[in-house]
């Protein structure tokens, strides 16, 4: 039998005879001289015991092929470069296990006592403060509410109300009004009230003539007439009922005009003290018709109020609010009549996103732009004119938390002023905009403050109120760096995952721990840096590399490249 061969092969396999060990030199030379015979052909001679043999070791590999079990999912172990590292479950920040004690510690205390977060740009302080305070399970505040005073419009009276209850009275209260004032107008139309107006004019003339009345009885009966004019009363000369004319009385002797004359001086006298009664009597009449218009106006608020009133039993302080509203919308409307205008304000409209919600265990609150109005408050119009309350972040946090950053602060010192003052006086008072003079009655301010500084931001503060550490009894310092001993490279991997996790990112794949540990040891110099932003940097920059390469994971390969991306500058 014979097989067909490469030249190649020819030089590593001779054939030989299967079992002749103990071949003699003869056969030996034999051998030789049909090697170099074959050396010029393609065809080897295969004796027919050698074939034999190695048709049976290719029969016995293919039984065994065949019997063997395959290997099943389960008893095979997953490669090593498709294992991610597994994210932390709680917060992690990178060996700042003792900061964050004391984080904690400071939001648990009780109310009024602020923190301070010390630590450099980039070591997650923000970040840490608005996840560990969202932890933190609080009590709501109450809500506030503020009813313009009916005495003083300047002034604006503050009530307090049940958590959660605040936007839906302001939202009853403003369709009660809306609906009252519609009502007033209406009964102003209606013949009921014209009548009304028509009988107490009635009344007032009818005050004037009975003042007059003696003095034109008695005048009468000396031929001197008392005639009603636009401009008030006028005497003159009468004969036989009726008045004299201007050139009939020329035309009398000099003697009688003189006495006529005499007769006019005194009666004038007299009425003019009757007359200067009069303003008295319209200043009554006045009154009463001002009661016409607030009876008026009651009957058109109360029946809303009252509605209200039902829905919040034996609660004083609401109570003493819709009183207030009640009688600020009689005084108003009855300032109001005739004009052309919508509701008398009676509550000072505000966005009721900072009411509370019953869903969130806690209102967080971060201050992204740091003015005294921003956080007080502001007391402004809308495009209608009306007074608006904008309510600042320390109203918007309720009982919660307002994070600050300290440089802020820094580099407006009114700011800074302006937040201390409430901090001493434990009160928010909203800050009215340019044109606008209205006095809000202060709320207790309920908010814990947390400032992020550093200690550059913390020292310019100190120069703008020197002492300023006497607001914030917590102080809470992160570390940057910390020894290798202290984070070992398992648990840094796994908080750089949660960190990856966190901000979108795809999950770490394990040859990565090595490479952001040895990175963060040679930015910390010899010790582990908890420079977080600059780690964030890294595998943002990372990720998107592994999405350039459609993967499913940030790979070594994608690290590494993003390590020399930024040894050349080309990130962050």
């Amino acid at each position: 039998m014979v097989f067909w061969r490469s030249k190649s092969e020819k030089k590593t396999d001779a054939p030989a005879a299967a079992g002749d060990d103990s071949a003699t030199p003869d056969k030996s030379a034999n051998g030789i001289k049909r090697s170099a015979a074959e050396a010029a052909t393609n065809v080897v001679t295969l004796v027919t015991s050698r074939l034999a043999d190695r048709l049976a070791d290719v029969s016995t590999a293919t039984d065994d092929s065949v019997t063997k079990e395959p290997k099943t999912a389960k008893d095979q172990k997953p490669a090593k470069d498709l294992t991610p590292i597994k994210p932390i479950e709680q917060t992690h920040f990178f060996g700042q296990k003792r900061a964050i004690t004391k984080i904690r510690t400071a939001l648990e205390a009780s109310r009024g006592e602020h923190l301070v977060i010390m630590g450099q740009p980039g070591t997650g302080r923000l970040e840490l403060a608005e996840s560990i305070a969202k932890d933190v399970e609080r009590s709501p505040s109450p809500d506030w509410i503020y009813v313009v005073d009916h005495d003083a419009p300047s002034r604006a009276k503050g009530f307090v109300l049940p958590p959660g209850d605040g936007a839906r009275f302001r939202r009853d209260v403003r369709g009660a009004t809306t609906k009252a004032w519609a009502a007033f107008n209406r009964y102003l139309k209606s013949e009921e009230h014209r009548i009304s107006l028509d009988l107490l004019e009635e009344e007032m003339r009818y005050q004037s003539e009975k003042a007059v009345e003696p003095v034109r009885r008695r005048a009468e009966a000396q031929n001197i007439a008392v005639v009603k004019s636009l401009d008030g009363y006028v005497l003159a000369p009468m004969h036989e009922g009726r008045v004299v004319r201007s050139d009939v009385f020329r035309a009398l002797p000099d003697s009688l005009k003189r006495n006529v004359e005499a007769k006019i001086t005194a009666f004038e006298d007299e009425l003019q003290s009757i007359v200067a009664t009069l303003p008295e009597a319209e200043f009554g009449a006045s009154e009463r018709h001002d009661a016409l218009l607030r009876q008026t106006a009651l009957r058109a608020v109360r029946p809303g109020l009252a509605q209200i009133k039902k829905s919040y039993p034996e609660n004083a302080s609401i109570a003493a609010a819709l009183d207030a509203i009640e009688e600020t919308f009689m005084t108003l409307a009855v300032r109001s009549v005739g004009a052309e205008r919508n509701a008398p304000t009676v509550l000072l409209d505000c966005d009721d996103g900072h009411f509370y919600d019953p869903s969130v265990r806690t209102r967080v609150v971060v201050a992204r732009n740091a003015s005294a109005s921003d956080l007080l408050g502001e007391i402004s119009r809308d495009a209608l004119g009306v007074p608006v309350l904008l309510p600042g972040d320390l109203m918007r946090a309720g009982s919660g938390i307002v994070i600050i950053e300290a440089w802020k602060l820094a580099a407006d010192p009114t700011t800074w002023l302006a937040l201390s003052a409430a901090i001493r006086s434990k009160e928010i008072v909203p800050i009215n905009a340019t044109g606008v003079g209205i006095k809000a009655d202060p709320i207790p301010l309920l908010a814990t403050i947390v400032l992020i500084t550093d200690a550059q931001s913390w020292s310019k503060l100190e120069a703008i109120e020197p002492g300023v550490a006497r607001y914030f009894p917590h102080v809470a310092k992160l570390a940057d760096t910390v020894p290798i001993a202290d984070l070992s490279e398992d648990d840094f991997a796994k908080g750089a995952a949660r960190m990856a996790s966190d901000h979108g990112l795809r999950p770490l794949n394990a040859t990565v721990a090595p490479l952001i540990y040895k990175d963060a040891v040679r930015r910390g110099g010899g010790r582990v840096s908890l420079a977080g932003i600059a780690l964030l940097h890294l595998l943002q920059e990372a990720d998107a590399i592994a999405a350039d390469h459609s993967a499913s994971q940030i790979r070594a390969a994608d690290l590494t490249e993003a390590l020399a991306r930024r040894a050349e500058g080309n990130a962050p």
